[in-house]
């Protein structure tokens, strides 16, 4: 082998000597670039998922602050219409007394009473009406059990009915969405009919 051979032949060597040591230098580099990569994958993925928790978090207190607007707006007027329709239960109270008070034979032979009485009927049943359309309902109390939560006993009396029985009712109840908006005045039974039939036949056995 000549000598211009031999130099060829060590350079070649060199030559792929050096190509494998830049490649493995280069393997480190890559590796190391990978990992920041990574991480750098992770740290967005974190503040993505954190920027997600808190989007949701605002969505959620923005829709609960909504229903709770809305259940104040809700709130502000069943307030109003309760305030307003107990004013207007007085009303109603007098057109019923007004109708009552007059004799069953007060409108016979009397064309202008008994169009008055028709007149004031139509407008006391207007008025219930118009009371149901807003969801409230007058409830009937005679012949129930006296319960204070609906009830308020003006007087009691002596009745064939058992004790603690509503006899009379002397101004009517109305609820409103479920709720009480005023109470009924009522007379409640003593049961003391009752009690003396049980003694008289005791007496006379």
């Amino acid at each position: 082998m000549t000598k211009n051979n031999e130099e060829e032949q060590m350079k070649k060597e060199n030559n792929e000597n050096s190509k494998i040591r830049t490649n493995n230098e280069a393997e480190p580099k890559v590796s190391k670039n990978n990992l920041s990569i990574r991480k750098e994958n992770d740290e967005l993925k974190e503040r993505l998922k954190d920027l997600e928790n808190k989007i949701l978090r605002a969505l959620a207190d923005n829709e609960n602050l909504r229903k709770r607007h809305e259940k104040e707006i809700q709130d502000n007027l069943k307030f109003s219409i309760k305030n307003f329709a107990f004013s207007l239960l007085g009303v109603a109270d007098n057109f019923q007394r007004a109708t009552q008070s007059i004799p069953e034979k007060a409108e016979e032979g009397n064309e202008l009473i008994k169009n008055l009485l028709i007149g004031m009927k139509a407008i006391e049943k207007e008025f219930y009406d118009s009371f149901e359309k807003n969801g409230i309902k007058k409830f009937s109390s005679i012949g129930k059990k006296f319960n204070p939560e609906f009830h308020q006993a003006v007087s009691n009396v002596n009745s064939d009915l058992q004790e603690g029985f509503i006899v009379e009712e002397l101004q009517a109840g109305f609820m409103i969405d479920e709720k009480l908006l005023r109470p009924s005045m009522v007379t409640v039974s003593t049961g003391q009919k009752e009690k003396k039939i049980e003694n008289d036949k005791e007496s006379s056995e």
